[in-house]
């Protein structure tokens, strides 16, 4: 199989938990995750956040009115960045989890620059369940979009360019999906 085009700064590495293990790490995730419940506000509207979240990592982090406070990761989490981090190349040291329910769960465009990272920028995400289409678009070039379908035990990597003029997101789908949790590790340096 031939890689997808991506931005320059993004790698896209297949099979990093093989299919019995991302589902094992995906039933405990949905499971034992203390999810939350959050909202913001678009356009002077309240409106639920949709998709569930949870953050892991020793500093606090706050996005789009939500705040996160310190939170240690769990044995399960500890095991997980130590994969991602090998396969990414890049030392991690929060994750930040999301669990799509359904199709229906999305993730606007954004661009993960809002924290400070003490010169380690690279993001690994890496997802666990359904297949979802993953967009990328140019800052500068807000109609240039290239499309991923991220799998089940698959790792993201984005930095540099990626990060700097990119920005991503994971929309809507119409077909009927089952959960995924997408688990986003990143180096998160204190105030």
């Amino acid at each position: 199989m031939s890689a997808p085009p991506l931005p320059p700064g993004a790698r896209y590495i297949e099979g990093v938990l093989d299919p019995a293990q991302a589902e094992a790490h995906l039933a405990r995730l949905v499971a034992e995750t203390p999810w939350e419940h959050h909202t913001f506000t678009l356009f002077g509207r309240t409106v639920p956040m949709p998709r569930l979240i949870q953050m892991y990592g020793p500093h606090g982090y706050n996005y789009s009115g939500v705040h996160h406070p310190p939170r240690p990761l769990t044995p399960q989490l500890q095991d997980l960045l130590r994969v991602v981090s090998e396969a990414a190349g890049a030392p991690f040291n929060s994750v930040l989890l999301n669990l799509y329910r359904d199709g229906q769960d999305s993730m606007g465009w954004h661009s993960d620059d809002d924290y400070p990272h003490a010169g380690h920028s690279a993001i690994g995400s890496l997802s666990l369940g359904a297949t979802r289409r993953f967009r990328f678009r140019k800052r500068a070039a807000k109609g240039e979009t290239l499309s991923l379908d991220l799998e089940s035990g698959s790792v993201l990597v984005m930095d540099g360019a990626a990060r700097a003029e990119w920005q991503h997101a994971l929309p809507k789908s119409a077909r009927p999906l089952g959960p995924r949790v997408n688990l986003t590790f990143r180096f998160m340096a204190g105030p």
